[in-house]
């Protein structure tokens, strides 16, 4: 597969993503939240999919570093990380909560404000803890630990050990970062070391649905907010991120949808709550509008968001955390 190749069908399972993501906090994590939905196959698949959606998020973002990897200046790399990362959390989160705060109808409300952010806010959670991660792989890579299949086995080993074993503390995103790094490590691995040309044969694939499946069967019906550290889930999460790869999302919608995803990720929950409480308020309870609004604005919203914000460099630094001397005007329907 060519560079391009990867690139196209990375922005597509981005898209897929990202869908999955929002028609998630549309429907919400559990029966008291988002639409309020109870047992039922809606209820069931919302919680299924947490096997998927944000491993999925996780396997691609390693997946795209392999692309770009670190080039060995830790101090570098980790400033545009955490540029990309902690500005956008900072500054669209507190905004976040601050309007959870003030709006009737919002799903929580932050209590101990001297503590936000050190404990995370949200959906935000992810920005700290994929951090992390890439300190860690920065410092594994200065050390030329995953450059060789061998020690990079070692090492996702340790990670799945501590992942099975260890639970950090939730503060500054630790636990989720421990949550996060089996999932960046394979996608790592399927594109530095071409494990998805063997993982793409059909006989494989047959033993990783059988895999996936033996994993999901052992949790039994889905649940709200299941324990997302034992060894089932990491099976499943690691089986169907390799799994989804034989989707055919080939159309344009889900690539230019993937292109977007991390303003959808930052911003799409002030669309689908916006989106419940003005259905809430015109008493509209039909389900399946109730979703599809909620996932339309969801998904159009932050692509709006991010056109809007990439006119300045002010703004994109402080939206998406773009670089102050790369933002600007697009030009042609494309970024500078």
């Amino acid at each position: 597969m060519t560079v391009a190749e990867k690139n196209a069908q990375i922005q597509s399972l981005r898209g897929l993503a990202c869908v999955l993501l929002v028609l998630y906090h549309v429907v919400g994590d559990s029966p008291t939240n988002g639409l309020r939905v109870a047992d039922g196959p809606v209820r069931w698949l919302n919680d299924g999919l947490a096997y998927l959606r944000m491993p999925l998020f996780t396997f691609l973002s390693g997946w795209v570093y392999a692309l770009r990897p670190f080039q060995g200046d830790v101090a570098s790399f980790m400033k545009g990380k955490a540029r990309r990362l902690l500005v956008p959390m900072l500054f669209v989160g507190t905004i976040f909560a601050l309007l959870q705060s003030m709006v009737p109808g919002s799903n929580a409300a932050v209590h101990r404000w001297y503590l936000l952010h050190i404990e995370p806010v949200a959906h935000f959670w992810y920005l700290e803890s994929l951090l992390w991660v890439f300190v860690g792989v920065a410092l594994l890579e200065k050390w030329g630990r995953l450059a060789r299949p061998w020690w990079f086995a070692a090492w996702f080993v340790c990670v799945v050990a501590l992942y099975l074993s260890i639970g950090g503390p939730r503060m500054l995103g630790i636990e989720g970062a421990i949550y996060l790094a089996p999932y960046f490590l394979w996608g790592l691995a399927l594109s530095r070391f071409d494990v998805r040309a063997l993982a793409m044969n059909n006989g494989v694939m047959f033993v990783i649905l059988i895999v996936a499946v033996i994993a999901m069967f052992r949790m039994g019906v889905p649940m709200p907010n299941p324990d997302r550290r034992t060894a089932e889930m990491l099976m499943a999460g690691l089986c169907l991120c390799v799994l989804v790869l034989r989707m055919p999302l080939k159309g344009a919608w889900w690539a230019k949808v993937g292109a977007s995803s991390y303003a959808i990720y930052l911003f799409h929950v002030f669309f689908t709550a916006a989106s419940r409480i003005a259905t809430e308020k015109m008493a509209m309870s039909w389900l399946p509008l109730q979703i599809a609004l909620g996932g339309l604005l969801g998904v159009a919203g932050p692509m709006w968001i991010e056109k809007w914000a990439t006119q300045s460099r002010l703004t994109g630094f402080l939206m998406l955390g773009k670089s102050l001397g790369k933002v600007g005007v697009r030009r042609k329907g494309k970024q500078k």
